[in-house]
């Protein structure tokens, strides 16, 4: 498909509609099609009255309900719609964090909307929580592997309904497990709460410098994202750029730093 498609997500209120503006902004040589995802399982609706805060500027605009069983159905479906009128568009979605939103597409561009976190484990787990979530994705690891062996040996797969005893993890197993390469993929899952597993494969974060309560956790807690997206380039080969701005005001140094980002993402498709 011809089409270049960017999904804009983040916590409810975060605000995205600041930023979509201004990727219409950094589009200046295209106007790009707007959709809003919504949870639910209404018919979509053409030309949609979008936020006022978004402005005008739009090819054409769309809200599209969704539940998690049609998404994968729902979404390529209005993609399609759009190719078909305009083969080489840019198509911006926007979402709340949804993690089932995530792999409901192969968007080409993804940029993650956050406020300024309050807490450290507003976007971080705890080690308690990090622990029980590991044992977690231990135990369906198992479970999935049990049926698969099973099927190819031709034979019903074993109860794995109660799993293996294992001991608790000791902080030094849980970082030694982190800082492998098998934890640096799962880190997402096990490190992050959910609404904020988009953060580490997007291209642009966005953290709204007029949205959420400073507080001293705050600046410790961008840190640790830092630290969170070098460490996972290591495997991956590269990271998406954080901002700390106001995405309203794209005059100020880091509004421009942050249009000068969003320009590359904010083109046609070939």
């Amino acid at each position: 498909m011809g089409l270049a498609v960017a999904l804009v997500s983040g916590p409810p209120r975060s605000g995205k509609s600041s930023v979509i503006r201004a990727m219409v902004a950094a589009a200046s040589k295209i106007k790009p099609h707007y959709i809003r995802l919504v949870y639910g399982d209404q018919p979509p609706v053409l030309g949609a009255p979008v936020s006022p805060e978004l402005g005008d500027g739009f090819a054409s605009t769309r809200l599209l309900a969704y539940t998690p069983d049609r998404v994968y159905e729902t979404l390529p479906a209005a993609l399609t719609t759009i190719h078909r009128k305009d083969r080489f568009g840019f198509v911006i979605v926007e979402a709340e964090a949804d993690p089932v939103l995530r792999c409901a597409y192969e968007y080409n561009r993804r940029v993650f909307v956050m406020p300024v976190p309050s807490s450290i484990h507003v976007v971080f787990r705890t080690p308690h929580e990090a622990a029980r979530e590991l044992r977690k994705v231990l135990d369906d690891t198992e479970s999935f592997a049990s049926e698969i062996f099973g099927m190819l040996r031709g034979s019903a797969p074993e109860d794995t309904s109660h799993g293996e005893p294992r001991p608790n993890m000791s902080d030094s197993v849980m970082r030694g497990f982190l800082y492998s390469p098998l934890g640096d993929e799962l880190a997402t899952r096990i490190q992050l709460q959910p609404q904020y597993h988009g953060l580490v494969e997007s291209d642009v974060i966005v953290v709204n410098s007029v949205v959420g309560k400073v507080t001293p956790d705050s600046d410790a807690c961008l840190r640790m994202i830092e630290k969170l997206l070098t460490r996972l380039a290591g495997a991956c080969g590269q990271r998406g750029e954080l901002f700390c701005c106001d995405p309203r005001d794209l005059t100020s140094r880091g509004g421009k730093r942050l249009l000068k980002s969003l320009g590359p993402l904010c083109t046609g498709g070939t």
